[in-house]
């Protein structure tokens, strides 16, 4: 019984000390969510028939909400204090939604329903990630267009290496939405191409 008080009264002197702590301040997890605005005018007449975007895939390790940073060639680890509002494979199927609809090009953009939708876009992210090395958001996909038909349209792969101004994640999310706009910009030009070549 002793021992017991005498543990007890350690065991606040202690506290009151300082020098053992019983809780610690919660760092906050910071939240974000890749986004971008199209420039440029809509077109004033939609003629490329309806448009679908397929899910889009992430492949792994990219298809977690934590950001993911290079370290080194064989090195690689995650933001735990740091993550998508959402997962990437969402956050990339609204921002190409966004971005056809936007463009005026097309009758209709869905993302469900393939009733009468002339026209399937399936993407892939191959990388996404953060590189410490050379302070750069890394971002690579591949993107393929079907017709009514399933006839491949277009297969082609999309590499953006942009300068982020820190390894801040805030500053890597900046980069990434520079790569996305400069890659859905590439993607919809060679689209447009396509299409209008049939």
């Amino acid at each position: 019984m002793k021992a017991l008080k005498l543990l007890a009264v350690l065991s606040a002197l202690l506290t009151l000390s300082g020098c053992v702590k019983i809780w610690q301040d919660n760092q906050d997890i910071k939240t974000y969510m890749l986004q971008i605005e199209r420039p440029g005018e809509r077109a004033a007449v939609p003629d490329l028939g309806n448009l679908l975007i397929e899910e889009v895939h992430v492949l792994p390790p990219y298809n977690v909400r934590s950001l993911t940073v290079r370290e080194s060639d064989v090195e690689f680890s995650t933001t735990y204090y740091s993550e998508l509002l959402m997962s990437p494979a969402e956050n990339f199927r609204n921002l190409f939604y966004d971005w056809f609809s936007a463009s005026g090009r097309f009758n209709a953009v869905s993302v469900s329903g393939r009733s009468e939708m002339k026209y399937r876009l399936v993407a892939t992210v191959m990388d996404f990630y953060g590189d410490r090395e050379s302070s750069e958001a890394v971002l690579r996909m591949k993107v393929s267009l079907f017709g009514s038909d399933r006839q491949v349209l277009l297969h082609n792969e999309y590499m953006e290496r942009v300068s982020s101004v820190s390894p801040a994640a805030e500053d890597y999310i900046r980069a990434y939405n520079q790569a996305v706009e400069k890659i859905l910009l590439q993607c919809e030009n060679d689209i447009v191409r396509v299409i209008s070549a049939r």
